[in-house]
């Protein structure tokens, strides 16, 4: 939210940039106004701030010593230990990976060096954040590059946090967050949520025993009855002890790669670090540094040209990619850690035969039976029989993924579609087989098809009076922030949060999971 509101400033209304700016603001500048929840230092305290200088960071933070009762204090030797993980970081994600290095903010904070600030963050939820100073672009060494600088919580307590101790959830906060600071010393301006799934993939990179990340993409549970979904009864990894199987992105393949806090947990945009998983498991971690130098070398939101072109340069695209990530989500054994995924949520499981169009899927019907950009539907059938037609009006890839046996091994088939048409008949004996619908276009959002067994019927008529959710596809990321009129801002609001009742009343009705305060990774 920080980075589009700078990247649209201009179009805030004075009440909501007054809102916004404090978070832009270090910590340090001295305001009257702190960020709601969020105690800056006082003017008495900043002459008297601690510093500690490492090779790359300056930090800056309330020493406990002259200040035992202010809740932004910390502990010298904690922010030592932070220091030594935070020169971990960046010889990892500069020298080893070879990443650019973020932009120097100059003599700002102090000098040259990447500022970090400790606050009580925790006591929001909130584990760190980056950002820019307020409407800065150096320009350089790429066009929309931003030098910024890092809050972190001031000593990660086990109060505020559910670890069992503070130096675990500090080091992939650090991985994660600085990640974000490179970014965005290549392009402040591209799709938030891309951002996001970059910088979870990230703490697999540097801390790949803690798996942190694991908690946004649902909890691995054993699909006893084969349906592709979690039925109750069924076991499952229950990481976090509390008796309850938490959802996940994987639990919502027909969402668009990009949305952003769209699920039960909000937290979706997190668990998309498979996408980047598959890209690198697939072709290299090389890939996803090409991928941001990219975005880089061109001014705006480009994240999903830059991927498209990153691809095509090694004989892929974008549209083949997200259509083989479909299919690894259901085989999950491709990945390097696929034992730590779920499968993806599968729609329905017919027996024997199937008639079911966009316009009819249980995981579509919420989103008036079109297919949202870059998003995935699997329908399932058991003891497959007959020949099957599958027509659709979008830019669709289906591939089949059957099964010899009742859990067993995978077998892929590509089905080519000829204006948009594909009829394919299964071997006999297969146990059951999984469609695996693929929207690959990284705009349409009004893709529609049907699949059946026999002869197609025509494509269902949609109606007109049930709009789509709002979707930000095709064009700045900021579609809410950008409007003028806070009307509006409202009606859609209340337009997605009316549509997500029902969707997640529908789709989860036995696992209500409640975002817990300290699970969030800004």
């Amino acid at each position: 939210m920080l980075m589009l509101a700078q990247n649209n400033w201009n179009q805030l209304s004075p009440e909501t940039q007054a809102l916004v700016n404090p978070w832009l603001l270090r910590p340090d500048n001295g305001i009257g106004s702190p960020p709601s929840g969020v105690n800056f230092y006082t003017d008495t305290q900043i002459p008297n701030l601690s510093t500690l200088s490492t090779t790359h960071f300056l930090f800056h933070y309330l020493d406990d010593t002259a200040y035992p009762n202010d809740a932004n204090r910390a502990n010298a030797a904690f922010v030592a230990q932070l220091a030594i993980e935070a020169e971990t970081v960046w010889t990892q994600e500069t020298t080893t990976m070879g990443y650019t290095a973020p932009p120097s903010d100059g003599t700002l904070g102090g000098d040259g060096k990447y500022d970090i600030y400790l606050l009580d963050i925790g006591a929001v939820g909130i584990y760190g954040y980056v950002t820019g100073d307020p409407q800065v672009r150096t320009g350089s060494p790429y066009p929309n590059s931003v030098f910024t600088h890092m809050v972190l919580d001031n000593d990660f307590s086990t109060s505020q946090f559910s670890y069992p101790n503070s130096l675990t959830p500090a080091q992939v906060t650090l991985a994660h967050e600085f990640f974000h600071s490179i970014q965005m010393g290549y392009d402040g301006t591209e799709f938030p949520a891309v951002l996001e799934s970059l910088s979870t993939w990230m703490e697999d990179k540097v801390y790949p025993n803690i798996k942190d990340n694991l908690q946004y993409i649902g909890e691995v549970y054993t699909d006893s009855d084969g349906n592709s979904q979690f039925t109750l009864g069924e076991s499952f990894i229950d990481r976090n002890g509390n008796g309850l199987r938490e959802s996940g992105s994987q639990d919502y393949p027909e969402l668009p790669l990009d949305s952003f806090g769209l699920t039960a947990t909000g937290l979706e945009q997190y668990g998309r670090f498979v996408w980047i998983r598959y890209l690198s498991d697939k072709h290299g971690d090389i890939l996803i540094k090409n991928i941001l130098t990219a975005m880089g070398q061109t001014s705006g939101n480009n994240t999903y040209t830059a991927i498209d072109t990153s691809l095509k340069n090694i004989g892929s695209s974008l549209s083949i990619a997200f259509h083989e990530f479909g299919i690894w989500n259901i085989d999950i054994t491709q990945y390097q850690n696929g034992a730590d995924y779920p499968i993806a949520w599968g729609d329905n499981l017919f027996q024997g035969g199937a008639n079911i169009s966009s316009n009819a899927s249980i995981a579509l019907q919420p989103f008036s039976g079109k297919q949202k950009h870059l998003s995935t539907v699997y329908e399932l059938i058991q003891n497959p029989v007959g020949t099957y037609t599958f027509t659709t009006t979008g830019t669709a890839k289906l591939s089949v993924l059957s099964q010899n046996t009742a859990g067993g091994a995978y077998s892929l088939t590509p089905i080519p579609l000829n204006a948009g048409q594909a009829v394919w008949t299964p071997p006999t004996g297969l146990s059951k087989i999984t469609f695996v619908i693929s929207n690959t276009s990284a705009t349409n959002d009004n893709m529609t098809w049907q699949l059946t067994d026999g002869v197609t019927p025509a494509l269902p008529v949609l109606s007109s009076t049930n709009p789509p959710i709002a979707s930000n596809s095709g064009g700045s990321s900021g579609g809410c922030l950008t409007s003028t009129t806070n009307n509006i801002y409202i009606m859609v609001m209340a337009l997605i949060l009316t549509r997500l009742t029902a969707y997640q009343t529908k789709k989860h009705p036995q696992n209500t999971c409640l975002c817990q305060q300290g699970s969030i990774n800004v």
